[in-house]
């Protein structure tokens, strides 16, 4: 009885033996799964480095570094569109710029081994590669203005100015007599928003708003408002694009809106030859390019909208009064081009001026 009870012992025991030994081994292979993921590595970027900044031609040389010789393969992208591998060199891939648009770019490393894929990327930044033209500015004229306008936006439309003014509980939509600089036609914006640029497209006027997210649209006629929409971002200038508009939010962004539905259709970054170009305010589409005023500084910029490069800057120093460069508040604002005589109009936030000027580079 007490052999028989060993024996039994002995099987128990060897039975537990086995499974221990299955369990670990059932342990250590999932272990060393693991581990194989963890150090399967991406070919590192080791140049250019994160932030680095270019000019639209540049040819850019982006080096890997491999972290796993066993990879399959490696592919190297810029905004999902694949580079070209520079000579035949593995770590070494060749990115033409000519046509890239101006702004921030993300380069993208892919490293593939069998079922698995590690990535990581960079973000570069491109500047124009023009240098924009200097023009400078004369008077021809000049008019009255509400110095109670707070000027935010400036349009003509079949030889009438429209205007749209800013500050809470002042904000409102106007078509203002250029010879008086009195409003024929006012309509006054809820207390609670801040007025800002103004377009005229069809029968209809918009005006957005700044912190609201909301635009009004007018009957052109009547000043009825017939309808609001809603935006994501702030609402500094407008303007026409086609059958579209394009918009500004105080950044270096510009924002091709759906006219009808107010979305956003694309966003255009904007710089000159040296950096990005921030604060553009009012616009107005003067012949396919976009005029902006850059909010705080006596400065006009043409932009190309369809590369976001700056073309030509336009120093208005000369014509600003001097009583408005000393208030931060009173700068200039507002650009508005008469299609039906060919002449453009500038102005600023409270000015007593509005003036019509010549530019000439």
């Amino acid at each position: 009885m007490k052999n028989s009870l060993i024996i039994k012992l002995l099987a128990i025991t060897f039975i537990l033996l086995i499974i221990s030994c299955n369990s670990e081994k059932t342990e250590n292979k999932t272990q060393i799964n693991k581990i194989e993921k963890l150090t399967l590595k991406p070919k590192h970027i080791v140049a250019p480095y994160s932030g680095s900044e270019f000019a639209i031609g540049d040819t850019i040389f982006v080096e890997t570094q491999n972290g796993d010789p066993n990879l399959d393969s490696v592919i190297v992208d810029v905004d999902g569109l694949a580079t070209k591998k520079y000579s035949n060199n593995e770590n070494k891939f060749v990115i033409i710029t000519n046509n890239f648009s101006v702004g921030k770019h993300s380069i993208n490393v892919q490293s593939f081994k069998k079922n698995q894929r590690e990535q990581e990327n960079i973000v570069v930044f491109f500047k124009s590669d023009i240098e924009p033209k200097k023009i400078t500015a004369k008077i021809i004229k000049t008019y009255p203005h509400s110095e109670k306008s707070y000027t935010q936006g400036l349009t003509f439309d079949n030889g009438n100015l429209y205007e749209g003014t800013g500050q809470f509980g002042e904000s409102a939509l106007l078509k203002v007599n250029i010879e008086t600089g009195k409003a024929e036609k006012l309509y006054s914006l809820p207390s609670d928003v801040f007025g800002e640029g103004i377009v005229v497209i069809n029968d209809k006027i918009i005006q957005l708003t700044w912190q609201s997210h909301k635009a009004f649209e007018f009957n052109k006629k009547t000043f009825e408002l017939i309808n609001t929409f809603t935006y994501d971002m702030q609402g500094w200038g407008i303007t026409n694009y086609g059958e579209n508009l394009i918009m500004s939010d105080g950044s270096n962004i510009l924002y091709v809106i759906d006219a009808e539905t107010f979305s956003v259709i694309k966003q255009v970054q904007v710089y000159d030859n040296k950096s990005e170009i921030r604060n553009i305010n009012e616009l107005e589409n003067i012949n396919g390019k976009i005029y902006a005023n850059i909010y705080l500084t006596n400065t006009i910029v043409i932009i190309n909208p369809e590369t976001g490069k700056i073309e030509s800057t336009i120093d208005l120093t000369n014509i600003t009064p001097i009583k408005y460069q000393k208030e931060n508040d009173l700068v200039l604002n507002g650009i508005a081009y008469n299609k039906q005589n060919g002449k453009l109009y500038i102005t600023g936030k409270r000015w007593d001026t509005l003036f019509e000027i010549k530019l000439s580079e």
